[in-house]
């Protein structure tokens, strides 16, 4: 731009001087100093011009290198020429490690299978853009992030397609918040259902149980109707014990935090575990650290999430297993995991574990409020828990509590 203006100029310039000479009958010396004084107001308005375009484009070029958002800018191959700092930081991924790779190393494998990338590219195509598209993406670290993503064609001054843009957007804490959100609008719903239900019902349950129990009084094993006032005692008791699940999920948790030792705890319920297992031939195996002390935490409620994870570790021994209970201190928590050598959980599964009502047991067997309680005292604890599974050779669930 700036040749072909000083190209014009030159032009122009000997037809001025031509102009002063032979209009205005100026001598050579005035024409020179006529014109360079013009030439130099010209060159000093280039050189502004291109000061003040320099200026612009670095103003611009700051904007999108620097973004919060990672702006992705990929050829008419797909393949990534631009990588801004938002995408070093949402992906994990350096500049130098991402340029000239295909996006496709982005899209989590279950998202390839179903067609993701065929079909960003084929709508970018159609219609030229794809505005706020929510899916996921997978980091260097390996971790799953909710994002939303925004593409557009680019083109040349031929107006033929140079490549595109994508504008993404970490949206997975308001994916989380928003799940949270949620989940505390349907325990509201299920308290008010819950406490209805269980007012109405436990009277009649009560009379109920009551009566069968009246009348086992002079039965035993083998008498007429104790098989079927067995089964009304036994059903009736389930129904309460399942009330009674309820009422404790649509409750808030409220830890009643006091100086405890978590061994103790482990060494109480490896002795129950006896009075659990039934006919099976369950080993119970502990590893216990002194370094882990006492700290803070209601007994009660960490008593009662592991020995229901113990419970559901028997139970997917199909007859004869180990379950090993460990106590250590790391990075000043107290870690606690316990792992069986059962059956394991289907890969399906595992992302389903911990929320409400879910089960794969048989109807009448469990409510599915289990783990999401147990998920949701260890939160109230400050802490956190997550599991391993292999189907067909068992599961370890960890738990971690500030110490």
């Amino acid at each position: 731009m700036e040749n072909r203006v000083t190209s014009e100029f030159e032009k122009s310039f000997e037809a001025l001087a031509e102009m002063l000479r032979n209009k205005h009958g100026l001598n050579g010396e005035a024409v020179d100093a006529i014109s360079n004084s013009v030439k130099d107001i010209v060159m000093q308005m280039i050189r502004l011009m291109k000061e003040g375009k320099t200026a612009h484009e670095k103003f611009f070029s700051d904007i999108i290198l620097n973004s919060v958002d990672a702006i992705i800018g990929f050829d008419e191959d797909f393949r990534i020429f631009l990588w801004n700092k938002g995408a070093e930081n949402i992906f994990g991924y350096s500049r130098e490690e991402a340029m000239g790779k295909d996006f496709q190393f982005l899209i989590p494998g279950y998202l390839l299978e179903k067609g993701e990338k065929t079909f960003l590219i084929e709508e970018v195509r159609k219609k030229g853009f794809i505005a706020n598209y929510e899916t996921e993406r997978i980091t260097k670290s390996g971790e799953t992030k909710s994002v939303s993503i925004s593409r557009f064609s680019i083109f040349d001054e031929q107006n033929k397609s140079i490549g595109s843009v994508g504008i993404v957007r970490d949206i997975t804490l308001v994916k989380k918040l928003q799940q949270e959100l949620r989940e505390k609008e349907n325990l509201a719903l299920i308290g008010e259902v819950v406490s209805s239900v269980a007012h109405s019902l436990s009277n009649p349950l009560n009379i109920i149980s009551g009566n069968a129990d009246y009348l086992m009084l002079n039965k035993k094993p083998g008498d007429d109707e104790y098989e079927e006032l067995q089964a009304i005692i036994n059903e009736t008791t389930r129904i309460t014990r399942s009330i009674r699940h309820l009422l404790n999920f649509s409750r808030p948790i409220k830890s009643n935090r006091k100086l405890n030792d978590l061994n103790e705890v482990i060494q109480r319920i490896a002795l129950n575990v006896k009075h659990i297992s039934g006919n099976k031939d369950i080993k119970i195996k502990k590893e216990i650290d002194d370094a882990v002390g006492k700290f803070e935490f209601d007994a009660e409620q960490i008593e009662e999430s592991i020995l229901n994870i113990v419970t559901n570790a028997i139970q997917a021994i199909p007859s004869k297993g180990e379950i090993t209970l460990a106590v250590k201190r790391k990075n000043g928590n107290a870690v606690i995991s316990i792992s069986d050598n059962g059956l394991g959980i289907p890969k399906e599964n595992i992302d389903k574990i911990f929320k409400p009502f879910f089960s794969t047991k048989e109807y009448g067997k469990g409510t599915g409020l289990g783990l999401s309680i147990v998920k949701r005292v260890v939160a109230e604890h400050g802490g956190n828990i997550s599991v391993r599974s292999i189907p067909g050779k068992g599961t370890a669930f960890t738990i971690e509590l500030p110490a």
